[in-house]
């Protein structure tokens, strides 16, 4: 009831601050394990894909977010996992990830691990590709693109959802060619259609 409920606010305050066009939503499966990657710029961009889909995700986000008693309420409610970026301790989010998958749900994933603008191009953290390998769940390659940047309200932002990916049809096992062959994806959806 609260995961729906935010969506439907979510929906309507992203109205009034962005123009927003979906661009290859079939592509979206409706049942099954999928795993969404997309490239992350603004702090919107799990706004924006929790508002779009018509599935729960359940997103990987900075353990930061959850440090304050209603912050991680808030944060748990909409089934979000935190990771610790600086530890390096990651057993307890990957099982809890892998929970996820094995569930049949939708887990959502910035591959760069951190907010990169400017077209600043970071190696994308493995996750992405161990996880896609371990449960062999599809990978979905979303670009979120920010246009009309120079306008503070209404700009145009394209969520372009781009066919599905199955990284063992790749033929490679190393972790750090799939998460860039993930990242690549993304990035020619985005010159594609910025």
């Amino acid at each position: 009831m609260f995961y729906t409920s935010m969506k439907w606010i979510s929906k309507i305050i992203l109205c009034f601050i962005f123009r927003i066009e979906v661009i290859g939503i079939k592509n979206f499966p409706k049942t099954g394990p999928v795993i969404v990657a997309a490239n992350h710029t603004s702090n919107y961009d799990p706004v924006i894909l929790f508002s779009i889909f018509n599935r729960k995700i359940h997103f990987l986000a900075k353990k930061e977010l959850f440090q304050r008693r209603i912050a991680n309420w808030f944060f748990q409610k909409l089934h979000a996992i935190p990771v610790d970026r600086q530890s390096g301790i990651v057993i307890r989010p990957v099982r809890r990830a892998l929970k996820v998958i094995e569930n049949g749900g939708v887990l959502g994933i910035f591959p760069e691990g951190k907010r990169c603008k400017n077209g600043e191009i970071v190696k994308p953290k493995k996750g992405v590709a161990f996880l896609g390998v371990k449960t062999g769940a599809p990978v979905l390659p979303v670009a979120i693109i920010y246009m009309d940047t120079k306008k503070w309200l209404r700009k145009t932002v394209k969520i372009v959802v781009g066919p599905i990916m199955y990284l063992d049809e790749l033929k490679c096992s190393n972790y750090t060619v799939l998460a860039e062959a993930v990242m690549n994806r993304s990035r020619e959806l985005r010159e594609i259609h910025a």
